[in-house]
């Protein structure tokens, strides 16, 4: 991982995050496959949680190509009763706590999928919004094929929300940059070898705006962050009253 992926503050700092007496630092630990014991120290060391959120991010993945493709569950973290999508936006917020940001686009985009699928056009523009701001245009070809994925599914999300101009508007932009109207519906997408390279969405001034007018950005996910970690805090209280 390169210095420029990491790099950028971040609000709140992550020293700030893990100092709070509310972090759930066991759940998060298990979340990204570490040892609950020694938790505070290990998520201390950022080389360590970025190693465990990349194994992390791809058992994620690997267990959505399963869950999509009808087959059995075949790893643990396919049985959390959160899977997909929270476990999707919990390792979304680790990767923005930890400024991994080039393991956001390929889980935000499986999010903003599974959001649209549930009828959340709103969350679905949201996560297609953080996919991209993720994504350096023309820097690496499959990010590309991530961020113009993000912009089809756009397309449907604004078609169903009511806004078939501006739909319109970036389909036909898609097809000047010879790009499949459809390419989000793929697991892994790619491609065409005649497209263009991803231009950060300058074409339509900004992706996507949300009915308040706001995007996405790596400060909002933290927002979502601390509501994860009061909602963990609950559970661990409640659990914690349960064996009392």
């Amino acid at each position: 991982m390169t210095d420029e992926q990491t790099s950028g503050a971040l609000t709140p700092t992550r020293d700030a995050a893990l100092s709070r007496p509310d972090f759930p630092v066991a759940r998060v630990a298990r979340r990204l496959g570490l040892d609950p014991e020694g938790a505070e120290l290990a998520l201390r060391d950022d080389e360590r949680v970025r190693a465990a959120l990349a194994r992390s991010v791809e058992e994620f993945l690997a267990a959505d190509d399963d869950r999509r493709a009808g087959r059995p569950p075949s790893s643990e973290l396919a049985l959390d009763p959160d899977f997909p999508t929270g476990v999707g936006m919990a390792l979304v917020g680790a990767a923005v706590l930890w400024e991994a940001r080039d393991l956001v686009p390929k889980v935000a985009l499986r999010v903003a999928k599974d959001h649209y699928e549930d009828g959340a056009d709103e969350l679905a523009a949201s996560y297609v919004a953080l996919v991209q701001e993720s994504v350096e245009p023309g820097e690496r070809s499959d990010d590309d094929a991530l961020a113009w994925a993000a912009q089809s599914l756009l397309v449907s999300v604004l078609q169903r929300s009511g806004d078939p101009a501006r739909a319109d508007e970036i389909a036909r932009d898609l097809a000047a940059h010879a790009i499949p109207i459809d390419l989000w519906r793929d697991d892994d997408p790619t491609l065409p070898d005649d497209s263009l390279a991803w231009h950060g969405g300058a074409f339509v001034g900004g992706i996507p705006p949300r009915r308040d007018e706001r995007r996405l950005s790596f400060e909002d996910v933290h927002d979502y962050m601390n509501t994860l970690m009061a909602d963990m805090q609950r559970e661990q209280a409640a659990e914690d009253d349960g064996r009392g």
